[in-house]
């Protein structure tokens, strides 16, 4: 074999590609491929810095936080507290954060009675406070042992404190509210803010048909009731003028018709009464002089909230039981007067107050029937003249007699135009409620 041709052939190549045209332009293309492939190789073998070796050393040090101090613009806004049992005032103005030692002094020297200064449990506290927790005012409804509710207001007028019981400034307006069912409708209405009272009213004016307990998930209650405000915030409330229920697919729903400034009763749809209610009124030949609900009393010359209906009849009139029931008191107390209680049942009593005198026989633990004999109307306890203070309580809640307890009469021909009007405008407001996705917690 020639060895030397086999040497030639490299160098024979070379000259070809060097003198052929096309061969430059190869290699000029083929250049970017060369750097890619210079890229590639190179860098996997560039050489790594050394770990430089760190030394870690855990430090603790307490530091001082410096001082909040929140802005203060003086702003001032009321509080709402629910009074626990044994609740006094200086205990829910602790819970509130209130440190008010002048408010606290004049507290305890305030020219109200101890009685008037009692906070009942349940009820509500409103304070005004600053953003610093000063004091400038409270208010809250209390009781006045004559079937009444007094609106007690302290407030800070410049530099000195004032307290009183006086008539107040106020308006009435309607609350709504509607609920939705899921477990408890008892629960359901607590917790869109439904008032214990407008509770118990709800449940009587349909106790004759179901119990709320009764409802089941998916039921809808719809509400419109009245509400007394003050200074724009609600501190009573009066009766339900209109109640739909929705129970199985079945809807109820009642209206309140006021016959007088003083008494009324609920109806459905049609014009019926919507309750049965007691067989006979407790007096006859009487006017009510006085129905359920806030009123200015004549003596005491305040704001007070009637717990009861007050007939006005002659002294010695007789006062009979109008259900059949238990005498569960019979006794004399300051505003009443001598009164008598009577337990219907497990959740119904009524209260007989100002009476002149006892029936004889009158005694606890004595049954009565409807029509038995009581006692007289009188003047004693609290009163401008003689009259039956006549109270209806619902598991300890008081609630209008004319609606819960009293036969309601039937409407006549120029009534049921005026019960037409009033249930129009009452069932557009409950088809609003019932229109609206969600829970309605207010809608004032």
């Amino acid at each position: 074999m020639n060895y030397r041709k086999l040497l030639q052939l490299p160098q024979n190549c070379t000259r070809r590609l060097i003198n052929h045209h096309l061969s430059w332009l190869g290699l000029a293309a083929s250049l970017p491929l060369f750097g890619m492939a210079t890229a590639f190789a190179v860098a996997p073998g560039d050489p790594q810095p050394a770990a430089a070796e760190v030394r870690q050393r855990m430090v603790t040090e307490k530091l001082a936080l410096p001082v909040f101090t929140p802005p203060s613009n003086g702003t001032r806004y009321w509080r709402n507290e629910t009074v626990n049992r044994g609740d006094t005032i200086a205990h829910v103005l602790n819970r509130l954060g209130v440190r008010d030692s002048e408010a606290r002094r004049f507290l305890y020297s305030s020219p109200l009675s101890r009685d008037l200064l009692k906070l009942n449990t349940g009820a509500t506290l409103a304070v005004e406070t600053s953003d610093e927790g000063e004091l400038y005012a409270l208010r809250f409804l209390n009781d006045d042992e004559n079937g009444e509710k007094v609106l007690v207001a302290i407030a800070k007028q410049g530099d000195q404190w004032q307290a009183s019981a006086d008539p107040l400034a106020t308006e009435s307006m309607d609350s709504l509210r509607s609920i939705t069912v899921r477990r408890s409708a008892v629960r359901e209405l607590q917790a869109a803010g439904v008032p214990r009272e407008v509770m118990a009213q709800l449940a009587d004016i349909f106790a004759d048909q179901f119990s709320l307990d009764s409802l089941q998930p998916g039921d809808s209650i719809q509400l419109v009731f009245e509400s007394l405000i003050y200074n724009g915030s609600p501190i009573a409330n009066g009766n339900i003028l209109a109640a739909e229920i929705s129970r199985g697919g079945q809807w109820h729903r009642a209206f309140y018709f006021a016959h007088d400034s003083e008494s009324g009763a609920y109806y459905d749809a049609a014009g019926r009464p919507v309750k049965k209610g007691f067989s006979q009124q407790p007096v006859a030949h009487y006017r009510i002089s006085s129905g359920f609900g806030t009123r200015y009393h004549p003596v005491l010359h305040s704001l007070r909230m009637h717990q009861g209906v007050d007939y006005a009849a002659a002294p010695g009139t007789p006062i009979v039981a109008p259900a059949d029931g238990v005498i569960s008191a019979a006794e004399t107390q300051n505003g009443y007067g001598k009164v008598i209680t009577l337990r219907h049942n497990a959740k119904l009593s009524t209260l007989y107050a100002h009476m002149q005198r006892f029936a004889p026989g009158v005694k606890v633990g004595k049954p009565v029937k409807a029509g038995d004999l009581l006692g007289y109307v009188g003047s004693t306890g609290r009163v401008t003249g003689p009259h039956l203070h006549f109270e209806v309580k619902l598991n300890g809640q008081a609630v209008d007699p004319a609606t819960a307890a009293l036969p309601a009469p039937g409407l006549a021909a120029s009534q049921r135009l005026a019960f037409a009007k009033l249930s129009r405008q009452l069932t557009d407001k409950l088809a609003l409620l019932r229109d609206t996705p969600g829970t309605i917690a207010q809608l004032d």
